[in-house]
């Protein structure tokens, strides 16, 4: 599973914009500022270069709690904030009702094998449910979700997470190579040459 060009140009536009906004280059701000409006700014531009799905609304309300932080995104997001923030009713129904049935259906065939379960298949339940609590912690809104939507929220935020990452890998790239081409670092390098 690959992100799509437009999801890649919608991040690079937002992120651009929210670097822009937050005054990253400023010389007056602090490297713990520069370093928070820096993630602030990939987080805002990750969420919302990939729409509507449920860790991305937990993202933008985990980020939100912030006044500042608030500013930031409403001038990242523009008119997507408001969508993003709100609840997203159809999915929070869903899951609950079919956790209500699953339960139900396990308790039933709990008491049914209580007596027929090996010891092996208890431990493998006991595993993959320690595991899953694991995954609900680590996916943004992955609290709220059992089973294979946590698993689908899953897949689409690591494929996210690795388009993120790649491109802020190239951004600082092409950053770096403009600032060895600028006046100024050519002019530090002959200076330094000449004193050799």
């Amino acid at each position: 599973m690959q992100a799509s060009e437009t999801f890649m140009r919608a991040f690079l536009k937002r992120m651009l914009l929210g670097l822009q906004v937050a005054g990253v280059s400023s010389e007056s701000m602090t490297i713990q500022e520069r370093e928070s409006a820096i993630k602030l700014s990939a987080d805002a531009a990750l969420a919302g270069a990939r729409g509507s799905t449920n860790w991305t609304r937990a993202l933008i309300a985990n980020l939100s709690k912030q006044a500042r932080s608030k500013a930031l995104l409403r001038s990242i997001l523009g008119k997507d904030y408001e969508r993003l923030t709100k609840p997203c009713h159809h999915t929070w129904k869903i899951p609950r009702s079919r956790k209500i049935l699953r339960r139900s259906v396990r308790v039933c065939s709990r008491r049914r094998n209580a007596l027929r379960a090996p010891a092996t298949s208890v431990l493998a339940r006991v595993l993959v449910k320690k595991r899953t609590q694991v995954l609900k912690r680590l996916i943004p809104g992955g609290e709220s979700l059992d089973g294979f939507y946590l698993l689908d929220e899953t897949l689409d935020y690591v494929v996210s997470l690795r388009v993120q990452v790649d491109l802020m890998q190239r951004l600082l790239k092409a950053v770096e190579a403009s600032n060895l081409r600028s006046p100024n670092v050519l002019q530090a390098r002959e200076a330094s040459s000449f004193r050799k």
